[in-house]
């Protein structure tokens, strides 16, 4: 059969080398700033090698098991025609960038299929990369990994993808997708991994919505579904591969074929395994020994003749027993492949070996049993992973195979090589996973070694970190005790890393509990710490349930028992308006705000040592709630009251008190910008980062996004005050934070990182950085259509707000036409919202869709259309200023000034005077109060005044009054910031010399202009 894999490559492609991943620099041709990173990357790419690694038939017949190793390619790939079918397709589609997660059990042969793939892809000239982790380097001996890439495509393979942390995978796929960018080279990256558990939503959401990368996955079926289901045709061809490579003669009648049915044998290793047993007992005359486990019992059985062998020889013998290579390769599986150093602490550790000469000396000589493919590093594992596993597992009493691997020392050697340290040894995650793995598959292990283990040591699986912790609570029926010890260590407060497992393994143990318990009191504690995990963990939707039952069950226990069950009422329904208002559920929010807030004032009366920061958290989150549904006084009210508590508590006792106030600082800081009072939220809004900053230093796990929120608020409030330059650094480093935290959890913190790239693409046009401004603009748009797509009632105002920003970025760069597609959507989804909740916020944002939509028109010359939205847009903005004008006289400004503007392009001059007088008469009030902020709005509406009494021929008086003055207001803005203000100036200096013309006085009119030309034809 025949497949396509996609074009050959392309002719004339930039990139005709060799790219490199590491820290060699190579800049030439530079125009402009380069910034230089010295940082390594998490990963190490080699080109690979698909030439199989030969393998003598001595070695071969002394070990066995290294046949079935992929690099030896001992049985030539067959079968999978289906998923190679549908690889093929992915590997030839439409799209540049493709990322592909192919999932399976152990065994299955996800590597050897890989390898087809990259065979397939290579025959028709594309690069084939093989990408592995590296998270601990061997210091000072990083290479740098320089890879060919002789034309247009390259296949980059990640295998144990489960493994890698998620930022290493991101890293990985942001420098392949950026290197299609600069080359044009299409890129595939075929991931494998045994499971597609809590680790790949987050990191598809991710590369799907954030780097535009088209993710897919699937489990690799077994045979049966995959191709014809000829298990004894696969093991028939197997046993002649094994049969030559070991040099045994096939007996007349066949290689005899055992029972292959059932799912033991659904994976090709499986078979191959079964089918080397057979004929490596046939050449040795052996027979192989019956049992369920009869193939692993055998093949390892072979490794202890290996051992013994290599020590027995009569030249250059191994030194160390089998015995004692038995115990080495154990730790070796568990711990992975380490340095000199850490191996001889692991042999120690276990009580293997002393640290001195002898435990050297028994490194060495595993070493020549099992060399390692890293030559920094020592203690190369039992390969394949299955049969490692099973190593582990058949050592260890308390299985029911009959094998003589069974060790009475592996229990307490396994647990003396976690435990032995004061503290989590570095091969903690290795070791855990290695067990969790090989749980799986086999519950005594699970039941004598790792369960008892992590009870006793459950500090143990937190120091595996999240993936580990996320698989090991996927294990069937697995230890509720155990988790239960676990469940204590988690923290108490969001952690970036381990918000997902603590979900997890909350959820397998309040279903658990919830069926061992009557007492009310505490069904509501399980459903309010279930919903408070979720709610971390970014689950919002599902954590909804539990939040709401929590409240149900309180209230009826408050109503009998007030005095014992009012404050758990009062924080439940704190914490569902919380989540009520993530999901944009404003309203239903608010009521819930409003009643914890009688609760907590109650409570506090009676006694405020105990109430007084729940009566303070409750205030704030009353005011954020208010904030929702509109900027109103008493959410500053209620914030400033929350802010004096806090501070009061933060003064008696900082270590629990200062998180708290850097909460209400930053919210105060809110609350005084939506009131338009920009120079006083400034103040609040720096003392909260400055907190935000000592916390995030000692406990980032948990202040990391607190941070982020904090840089966001500052870079908002600088440039409400026209410090646009200064605002940008805040905004980037908290973009920096954010996607660090998005890549860790999309689904809590991907929201945020959409809001901080508008952000950061609306501080870049400010300063007229426009083709800059346009990406992030680009980037927010993405993620927030793809969570719209999946959560409409809490993300559509997010998209549409980003909509209304691509649109204006797009029109700066006059794309017109595409500003006004981007508006027009917005528009929809606006009205659509103002329609279903017409709440004071949503009609503002209908007010700003309006306007924006205007001006695109304007600019496509459909000034009809256009004056119709302005007119709308006005009139809501009118009747928002008059009910608070603080918050909206800008707003109302900015839209009477386009107001002006539309009437004036029909020439309907004399209706433009009016409201253009009123944006100078709004505006000039505005910048006596904050001039930083608003002299440059009042001199853009001093302009657009004179220009309509020009064409109006009225009040030109008047008129050069105003240009005069929005000129000198220009003037100081060119010397910071001509980019944003130059074109401005010369507008206004245009209708300077209109007006001189209409007073009659040409000849200054004249000048003028021709000041005009020297300006602008100069450099």
């Amino acid at each position: 059969m025949t497949r396509w894999w996609g074009p050959p490559p392309v002719a004339g492609q930039a990139v005709t080398g060799s790219v490199v991943f590491g820290d060699t620099v190579q800049i030439a041709g530079v125009d402009g700033d380069v910034t230089v990173s010295m940082d390594r990357p998490p990963y190490q790419v080699t080109t690979a090698d698909d030439a199989p690694v030969p393998l003598s038939a001595v070695r071969a017949r002394a070990q066995p098991s290294r046949l079935l190793l992929a690099r030896h390619q001992i049985v030539p790939f067959t079968g999978r025609e289906r998923t190679l079918d549908r690889l093929a397709a992915w590997v030839g589609g439409d799209e540049p960038v493709a990322a592909l997660l192919v999932h399976g059990a152990g065994g299955q042969g996800k590597t050897r299929l890989a390898a087809q793939v990259g065979a397939s892809c290579a025959e028709v000239g594309w690069a084939v990369w093989q990408v592995t982790h590296t998270p601990t380097p061997v210091a000072g001996c990083t290479p740098v990994s320089r890879v060919a890439l002789p034309g247009g495509a390259v296949l980059a393979v990640v295998d144990y993808a489960d493994r890698w942390p998620a930022s290493a995978l991101l890293a990985l796929l942001t420098q392949l997708r950026d290197l299609h960018v600069r080359a044009g080279a299409r890129v595939r990256v075929l991931m494998l991994a045994r499971s597609d558990g809590y680790w790949w939503p987050a990191l598809a959401d991710r590369a799907d919505s954030t780097l535009r990368v088209e993710v897919d996955q699937f489990p690799l079926p077994a045979l049966s579904a995959d191709s014809v289901d000829d298990r004894p045709g696969l093991f028939a061809a197997a046993a002649s591969r094994f049969a030559d490579a070991l040099d045994v003669a096939a007996p007349v009648e066949g290689w005899p074929v055992p029972d292959l049915t059932g799912g033991r044998f659904g994976q090709v290793l499986a078979v191959h395994m079964a089918a080397l047993a057979v004929v490596d007992a046939a050449g040795r005359g052996d027979v192989l020994p019956g049992g369920r486990d009869a193939v692993s019992s055998y093949l390892l059985g072979r490794e202890q003749a290996y051992w013994q062998q290599l020590h027995t020889r009569a030249e250059a013998p191994v030194q160390t027993p089998p015995e004692v290579m038995h115990r080495a390769v154990v730790a070796a599986t568990l711990t992975g492949a380490r340095t000199r150093s850490v191996a001889r602490h692991a042999l120690t550790d276990a009580g293997f070996a002393d640290t001195g000469p002898a435990a050297d000396r028994l490194i060495d000589d595993h070493t020549t049993c099992y060399p390692p493919s890293d030559t920094r590093t020592v203690f190369e594992p039992l390969h394949p992973d299955r049969l490692g596993e099973d190593l582990i597992a058949l050592s260890t009493p308390g299985h029911d195979s009959s094998t003589r691997l069974e060790r009475d020392w592996t229990s307490e050697a396994v647990t003396a090589l976690l435990t032995t340290s004061t503290t989590p040894p570095v091969w903690t995650s290795s070791a855990i996973t290695v067990l969790v793995e090989a749980a799986h598959r086999w519950p005594h292990l699970a039941t004598t070694v790792l369960y008892p283990l992590l009870r006793a040591h459950p500090q143990l699986a937190i120091a595996a970190g999240g993936a580990t912790l996320t698989r090991l609570a996927g294990i069937p029926s697995i230890d509720l005790t155990m988790l239960e010890a676990l469940e204590p260590l988690l923290p108490t407060d969001r952690h970036i890393g381990l918000d997902i497992a603590a979900a997890a393994i909350t959820d397998t143990l309040t279903h658990h509990h919830l069926t061992h318990t009557d007492d009310p009191a505490q069904r509501a504690r399980l459903h309010a710490n279930h919903a408070w995990r979720l709610n971390n963990a970014g689950q919002r939707q599902q954590a909804l349930v539990p939040a709401e039952e929590a409240v149900r069950i309180r209230r009826n226990l408050a109503e009998t028992n007030p005095d014992v069950h009012l404050p758990d009422l009062a924080t439940s329904l704190n914490n569902l308006g919380n989540l009520l208002s993530e999901l944009g559920r404003d309203e239903q929010a608010l009521t819930h705000a409003e009643e914890a807030l009688r609760i907590q004032r109650h409570l506090a009366k009676t006694n405020p040592d105990t109430h007084l920061p729940n009566l303070a958290a409750s205030l704030d989150n009353l005011g954020i709630s208010l904030s929702e549904l509109g900027p109103c006084e008493q959410a500053l009210t209620l914030t400033e009251e929350a802010l004096r508590i806090r501070r009061g508590l933060a003064e008696t006792n900082p270590d629990t008190h200062l998180p708290d106030l850097a909460a209400s600082l930053g919210n105060l800081g809110n609350r005084l910008s939506e009131l338009g009072r920009h120079e006083q939220a400034l103040p609040p809004t720096e003392e909260a980062l400055r907190v935000y900053r000592r916390l995030a230093e000692t406990n980032p796990d948990t202040h990391l996004p607190n941070l982020a929120a904090s840089l966001n608020n500052l870079g908002n409030r600088l440039s409400e005050l026209g410090r646009h330059e200064q605002a940008l650094a805040p905004a980037e480093e908290a973009l920096r934070i954010r996607r660090h935290l998005a890549e860790t959890n999309p689904d809590a913190y991907l929201p945020d990182l959409a809001a901080s790239l508008n952000n950061l693409g609306n501080f870049l046009s400010e300063q007229r950085r426009r083709e800059q401004a346009l990406a992030p603009a680009e980037e927010a748009l993405r993620i927030r259509r793809h969570l719209a797509g999946t959560n409409p009632d809490t993300h559509l105002p997010d998209l549409a707000a980003s909509l209304n920003n691509l649109g204006l970025r797009l029109s700066e760069l006059g794309r017109h036409e595409q500003a006004r597609t981007h508006a027009e959507e917005a528009l929809r989804i606006q009205r659509h919202l103002a329609k279903t909740n017409p709440d004071t916020h949503l009609r503002d944002n209908l007010a700003k869709s309006l306007n924006n939509l205007g001006i695109f028109l304007s600019e496509l010359g459909r000034h009809e259309q256009a004056l119709t939205h302005a007119e709308e847009a006005a009139d809501i903005y009118h009747r928002l200023a008059e009910a608070s004008p603080d918050a909206y006289l800008p707003n109302l400004a900015g839209s009477l000034n386009n107001l002006g503007l539309r009437l004036s392009e029909l020439g309907r001059h004399e209706q433009a005077l009016t409201p253009a007088e009123e944006a100078v008469r709004v505006r000039r009030h505005l910048a006596e109060a904050s001039p930083d902020a608003y002299l440059p709005d009042l001199a853009t509406s001093l302009s657009v005044y004179a220009w309509v009494c020009v064409n109006v021929q009225t009040n030109l008086p008047q008129a050069l009054d105003s240009i005069t003055e929005a000129i000198n207001l220009y003037q100081p803005l060119i010397q910071q910031l001509p980019q944003r203000f130059g074109g401005q100036l010369l507008s206004a200096y245009r209708t300077l010399a209109a007006v001189l013309d209409g007073l009659g006085r040409g000849d200054e009119a004249a000048d003028v202009r021709r000041q005009l030309d020297e300006a602008t034809s100069s450099p």
